[in-house]
């Protein structure tokens, strides 16, 4: 794996770690009370960050600038859905505000396929070995 793709796992197994630390102090103060949402947090930047930056790596895929910046807003989208909708169980409460931060997510994600898609197809084609004439 190259150096910069270690750098993005190493940023998302920090945020995954910083999380659960911030579920796990918050409970201190939850009088008892889960959420799933706030649980689980943590497996949001482990998984759809690291573990797919991790895959990338490996497979050498090299992603656009745009594709990996919509890609980790995204992901921070969806942490702090995460984080909300568990703040509000244990509050309990709701609010009908948290479907933007899903909606976005989504948003982010399409976006950064379609970055992805259009980089790809501007960037310059490996053609296959030019043939030689038969007779010449």
């Amino acid at each position: 794996m190259s150096t910069s793709v270690k750098k993005i796992v190493k940023r998302y197994a920090i945020a995954a770690i910083g999380c659960a630390l911030f579920a796990l102090i918050y409970y201190q103060f939850s009088h008892g009370v889960h959420s799933p949402f706030m649980t689980f947090m943590f497996a949001i930047p482990l998984l759809g960050g690291a573990a797919i930056a991790t895959g990338c790596g490996i497979a050498r895929a090299d992603l656009p600038r745009g594709t990996r910046q919509a890609w980790a807003l995204a992901i921070a989208s969806l942490t702090v859905a995460s984080c909300l909708r568990g703040v509000f169980d244990i509050a309990g409460t709701a609010s009908p505000l948290l479907i933007v931060y899903l909606i976005a997510a989504g948003a982010l994600l399409v976006a950064g396929a379609v970055i992805g898609i259009r980089k790809r197809a501007e960037s310059p084609r490996l053609e296959s070995s030019p043939q030689s004439p038969a007779n010449g």
